[in-house]
């Protein structure tokens, strides 16, 4: 009796004022694809490896939290040029998670450089880029790259 209620309370208060859900931030501005060689060579093991982005409980794919998620590899590294579908499982779920916090139009403010080092949402660590001038080095050549 108690939920009819409540949901009858709610009803009504919906029907009076505009309900609206919270939806979280808007995605960025222009969703790209950066380069998947670039992602393979130098991102993933220059940038998510020594910042511990998918270890356990951070981004990890099995237990992480946030938007991130980074998949345990479970092959080399894909080969320059091979096609994103004929990518393993593990890296192209990688890719695809990492880009969707990329700004190509504006790199420096994508998401996954300023989120993690404490200049966008909270990142509940704290900073943890450990070199900015590289993570923005990078972050700014990987969107460059065809």
């Amino acid at each position: 009796m108690r939920w009819a209620a409540l949901l009858l309370c709610t009803t009504a208060l919906c029907a009076t004022a505009a309900c609206t859900i919270a939806t979280g931030a808007p995605p960025d501005a222009a969703p790209c694809a950066p380069s998947r060689d670039f992602f393979v060579s130098d991102i993933y093991p220059r940038y998510f490896v020594p910042n511990q982005c998918g270890s356990s409980g951070c981004h990890s794919f099995d237990d992480g939290h946030g938007v991130l998620r980074l998949r345990t590899l479970q092959t080399p590294a894909p080969t320059p040029g091979l096609p994103l579908e004929a990518w393993d499982p593990s890296w192209r779920e990688t890719y695809l998670s990492a880009i969707h916090l990329v700004r190509c139009d504006a790199p420096l403010e994508s998401r996954l450089l300023t989120v993690p080092e404490g200049l966008g949402n909270l990142h509940p660590p704290g900073p943890v880029v450990l070199d900015r001038a590289t993570a923005a080095t990078l972050l700014e050549t990987w969107v460059a790259r065809p």
